[in-house]
């Protein structure tokens, strides 16, 4: 079983969902994440939504709704509380400004290689 610390971003997420990470397939994959920081790029407060798309269920699942974060500010969503997407699951996020926000995750990958 191998284990690899990884990290993931995108920058300039808007109004539509953007990909952060999507959990590889193959190899009985786990992602634990154990960081998860929304960034504020501009000079007023927005909000931004996280969600986790569960391949499985075929189903998203919201992680935090509309929560507001102040100009030119970040934000950590996890807090020490980790988070397991499975094979294929996707983290999302979008706000309600385009590209204003940033989003950093940082995370353990788990696979039987």
């Amino acid at each position: 079983m191998a284990n690899s610390f990884k990290n993931a971003f995108s920058e300039n997420v808007g109004t539509s969902a953007t990909s952060v990470l999507t959990c590889p397939s193959g190899n009985s994959s786990r992602c634990v994440l154990i960081g998860l920081h929304l960034t504020n790029t501009t000079s007023g407060e927005i909000t931004a939504t996280v969600t986790l798309n569960d391949s499985s269920a075929s189903n998203d699942i919201i992680l935090v709704n509309a929560v507001p974060i102040p100009a030119n500010t970040m934000l950590s969503v996890l807090q020490g509380d980790k988070v397991i997407l499975e094979e294929s699951d996707i983290l999302k996020v979008h706000s309600n400004t385009g590209t204003a926000c940033n989003a950093f995750v940082s995370y353990l990958l788990s696979d039987s290689q």
